[in-house]
């Protein structure tokens, strides 16, 4: 006959493997959709099909924007003020001479009212001469004025008249608000995209420097950031012959690559999984919206992008096809490496981009790579790489930006290149732990200049192979299995060390035990491939892996330690899971830290964004909310915690654990006689 003890025991052990098998249940669906979706979208997918071949979006423009220029301005100008800005990522605050103004840009076709007005704010120089360059500058989408001034700075500086306005349906503007049922639309383009009227506020506001006497009507530029960016390349598309130079920051275009990296946020604003996007979106929507259809325009003035590797809206190998889809040669990037939708330091490029625009400035530096190979050594594949530089100006350095994009949080890391003879400049790479496919690009830092560079289009190396993966496989089993085995061996040999009589039976209930171990750390490590973040718009999914990938190797935010950061997140996790044999239950508590403090940031996420303000255009996309991962990864500390309480019982009544003298009851009751004794004396001393 069994105890009550032991009968108690053996219905939680009962019930710990029952959760787990429901737990297993419930991870099983989730899995098969993860494998299932991986490979969404091929490449012979994205090709665009013969039906959208006919549409042209600039023979399109090219009638519709006589609808826009018909459409009268009547420009308001407002009270002269000064706003006190200060730049994002830096503490320094700009004193900005500012107007406020308003501006008719027509509604949709059809729509009521049929113009919508405008509001913004024209910023003015310290110094205004009788002709200024002007320049229109642009905020994102759900933004505010505000948010474009980081930009308009390296233009004030430049002496520049800059305009921002509120787009359509932000701010003050009138006109719809943006939501996912307009930028996925699936009425006309002209009738229903919110895209439509953001583009025809572009072309008022273009026409409303064209109509401040102050501003030289020749040396207009057109800048803007993220959505801003995009209306900036689709207005240098169909009226490029009245722009001088147009920069788009955090803004790239071959939207239809994103189809296979569908944590792409994009979707977030379509509201549109990628699984139901239908080819159609390709030959109808995409055909309006890609700037890579504008940028193939004749009329395309220069033009330079700045643009983060992990962006959070666009993925980097959407970059190529757009710098591609420019027809002439007067085209530059910015690369910025391991920056997201928004960073500092590009305020020197913009700049120096000005001046060669406007003010005979000298070229940004050409880079032609030369030659590209790779050699094989003992280590495994090494690439080579030779090029060439022109440049008016003089180089300080080049640099190699490269990252190994199959092997989890990996940076993207540098490499300066050694001159070889006077243009000529040539480097090498060489393998990595594991093989894995190896994107690169170049920088140029030009001398003398404060941070003045520019890079390269994003190239691939293909896979690059290792030897090192076998030998790196084994040191790490043999530091991970050795202290593992001599726990477990450790915990037989103290069974067998007791005179208990039912050692056999303790050697079940042990091996129990170990294996529960095993299994709820498996849930744990298998939490890192499910769904931490789930957007409501767009059901798009961020597993942990996304965190390792973007978040943690996030330079801006984390400085020199992001390359580390998942190396020393799994050197952590080993770690407790050696814990696990020496003190469960503290393992248990320290597993709980890190998926409580991630759960508690994704739950205030709502709240922080703006997506429960009604008010806020945020909330016009939905919510964020935790996923399945940190639960699973909580609920499996939780369960290890139960099975320490029970393997603790189990050595109290082997004997190899005694049991505390004083209950909890006892401390408890002492505790309080203290408290009553305090509270008497205090009560004697004030009479």
């Amino acid at each position: 006959m069994l105890s009550k003890s032991s009968s108690k025991k053996k219905e939680k052990i009962n019930f710990i493997i029952g959760l787990i098998v429901v737990i297993s249940f419930l991870i099983i669906p989730l899995l098969s959709d993860i494998f299932t979706s991986s490979g969404i979208k091929d490449s012979s997918y994205i090709s665009v099909s013969a039906n959208g071949d006919n549409f042209d979006i600039l023979d399109f423009w090219e009638n519709e924007i006589e609808r826009v220029n018909n459409t009268p301005l009547n420009i308001v100008y407002g009270d002269n003020r000064t706003i006190l800005h200060s730049i994002t990522y830096s503490n320094k605050i700009y004193e900005l001479h500012a107007q406020d103004i308003s501006f008719t840009s027509p509604n949709w076709v059809g729509a009521q009212p049929q113009n919508l007005t405008l509001y913004g704010v024209l910023l003015y120089p310290n110094i205004i001469k009788s002709r200024n360059p002007g320049a229109l500058c642009m905020h994102g989408l759900n933004g505010k004025i505000e948010d474009a001034f980081d930009l308009a700075i390296p233009y004030l500086e430049k002496g520049f008249i800059v305009l921002c306005h509120s787009h359509p349906g932000h701010g003050k503007s009138n006109g719809a608000e943006p939501e996912s049922g307009n930028l996925y639309y699936e009425g006309a383009y002209n009738e229903s995209a919110h895209f439509y009227l953001t583009l025809c506020g572009a072309i008022q506001g273009l026409r409303v420097l064209e109509n401040l006497p102050l501003v030289n009507n020749s040396q207009i530029m057109v800048t803007g950031k993220s959505y801003g960016g995009l209306n900036a390349m689709w207005l240098a598309g169909i009226a490029g012959e009245r722009i001088a130079g147009v920069t788009a920051y955090i803004a790239i275009g071959d939207i239809a690559k994103n189809l296979l990296h569908p944590d792409k946020l994009i979707f977030w604003l379509l509201g549109k999984n990628v699984k139901d996007i239908p080819d159609s979106y390709l030959t109808n929507q995409l055909l309006r919206f890609d700037p890579i259809y504008y940028l193939k325009s004749t009329k395309l003035p220069p033009i330079m992008w700045q643009i983060g590797t992990n962006d959070d809206f666009f993925h980097y190998s959407s970059i190529k096809g757009t710098f591609d889809a420019v027809q002439h040669t007067t085209k530059f990037l910015q690369i910025f490496p391991n920056d997201h939708h928004g960073f500092p330091g590009f305020e020197g490029s913009s700049k120096f981009f000005i001046d060669f625009i406007l003010n005979d400035g000298p070229l940004p530096p050409k880079i032609n790579i030369t030659n590209v190979y790779k050699t094989q050594n003992i280590r495994g594949d090494n690439l080579c790489i030779a090029l060439r530089v022109n440049s008016s100006e003089e180089i300080d350095s080049l640099q190699i930006v490269y990252r190994y994009s199959e092997i989890i949080g990996t940076c993207w890391e540098r490499k300066t290149l050694i001159k070889t003879d006077g243009i000529y400049w040539e480097g090498e790479i060489s393998p990595t732990i594991f093989s894995s496919h190896l994107d690169y690009y170049i920088i140029v830092n030009l001398k003398n200049m404060t941070n003045v560079w520019f890079s390269s289009e994003i190239f691939s190396a293909g896979i690059m192979k290792t030897n090192l993966t076998i030998p790196f496989v084994i040191i790490i089993l043999i530091i991970v299995a050795i202290p593992l085995v001599l726990s477990i061996r450790r915990k037989f040999q103290k069974i067998n060390e007791t005179t208990f009589e039912e050692i056999s039976r303790e050697k079940h209930k042990l091996i129990v035990e170990i294996s529960l171990i095993f299994v709820l750390d498996f849930i744990y490590y298998l939490s890192i491939i499910l769904p931490w973040i789930v957007y409501e718009s767009g059901e798009i999914t961020l597993d942990h892996i996304y965190f390792f990938n973007n978040l943690y190797t996030w330079k801006l935010n984390f400085g020199e330690i992001a390359p580390y950061l998942t190396t020393i997140f799994f050197i952590a996790s080993i770690i407790n899971s050696q814990l696990n044999f020496i003190s469960l239950r503290l393992s248990a508590i320290t597993k709980l830290i890190y998926p409580l403090l991630l759960l508690v940031f994704i739950s205030l996420t709502p709240f922080i964004s703006g997506a429960l303000d009604p008010s806020s255009l945020v909330s016009n996309f939905g919510i964020t909310f935790p996923g399945i991962g940190p639960f699973l990864m909580i609920i499996s500390a939780i369960l290890l915690f139960f099975v320490g309480r029970w393997e603790r019982r189990n050595k109290i009544a082997l004997g190899l654990v005694v049991k505390k003298s004083i209950s909890w009851h006892k401390f408890r009751k002492r505790i309080s006689k203290k408290y009553e004794f305090f509270r008497q004396s205090t009560r004697t001393k004030r009479k």
